[in-house]
């Protein structure tokens, strides 16, 4: 056995060559939080699909249980996976293969299910075309997690919901989480919930410490693209080294908002190119790890 001297994590996701998205995110955050990130893609592009035109992709389903073999073979001990953007069931079937061979006490599963934003109605949604199919897969998916953190527009697919056409009262959000929970997984955060007037909120549940709150996330007036994979990144290395489910997503919120914070310094950057978070990692985390 490989054995690991600090938290090691199996990081899945897509990988972008350019803009602050998915798995460039989650390796630098997770790396600054101690926490060895071991990646898996799955798939390759020059740039965010976001804005962009004339993109590469590269689709590494087929190389996917090729890597995770090779690391059977060598017998390296994982402490949990975090999982993004998959693009079909058959990555699904893939991780969840995985996933139940890792499982045991120890190992933390925390499940992105990525389907869409804004009520489906972005250009950044990522799966018109197949999406009957992906929702049923991803229902049976998030059965094995411990944590998922779907967006509001995730978690009202996940429990065949329509959008809210209103803020949601602290009440709503936490029916929403106790219902998210009967899925499988005991811990859930759910972000980019409106619970007031320019008033953003993500609603954590921990049915393990019988815990639950409402996270104050501020208000910007424009989007900000990969701050979902930031805050699942963040929320994974806090609960590898230790914190609690409230802890861990008290400091994806803080963390998020630092970088909103930094990039909004740049007057001229453009909403694609993500959140710029590298100039406030290492004294954000330093401070509280």
């Amino acid at each position: 056995m490989i054995p690991s001297y600090v938290p090691r994590v199996v990081a899945v996701n897509d990988l972008s060559g350019f803009c602050r998205v998915s798995l460039s995110e989650a390796m630098a955050i997770l790396s600054s939080m101690g926490v060895e990130a071991c990646p898996l893609p799955t798939a390759i592009l020059s740039t965010h699909t976001y804005h962009y035109e004339d993109y590469t992709f590269c689709d590494l389903t087929e190389e996917m249980p090729k890597i995770l073999k090779h690391w059977r073979k060598l017998d390296i001990r994982f402490d949990g996976i975090c999982t993004g953007y998959l693009g079909s069931s058959r990555q699904i079937e893939i991780l969840s293969d995985f996933i139940r061979a890792e499982k045991d006490g120890s190992f933390l599963t925390v499940i992105d299910p990525v389907l869409g934003d804004n009520d489906l109605s972005d250009a950044e949604t990522v799966y018109y075309d197949r999406m009957n199919e992906l929702l049923c897969s991803m229902k049976e998916f998030v059965s094995l997690a411990d944590v998922i953190t779907p967006n509001l527009t995730e978690a009202c697919l996940l429990l065949d919901e329509k959008y809210p056409s209103r803020p949601l009262s602290e009440n709503e959000l936490y029916e929403l989480l106790y219902r998210l929970s009967e899925l499988g997984p005991k811990r859930v955060a759910i972000t980019s919930v409106m619970t007031g007037t320019e008033k953003m909120s993500v609603g954590v549940l921990d049915k393990i410490r019988n815990e639950k709150s409402v996270l104050d996330c501020g208000y910007v007036h424009r989007p900000f693209h990969g701050t979902g994979d930031i805050f699942s990144a963040v929320l994974t290395g806090a609960l590898l080294r230790g914190r609690t489910m409230t802890e861990a997503s008290q400091m994806a919120v803080d963390f998020v908002k630092a970088a909103i914070e930094q990039t909004l310094t740049y007057s001229d950057i453009r909403i694609e190119h993500g959140a710029v978070f590298e100039p406030i990692m290492a004294k954000f985390f330093s401070e509280r790890l």
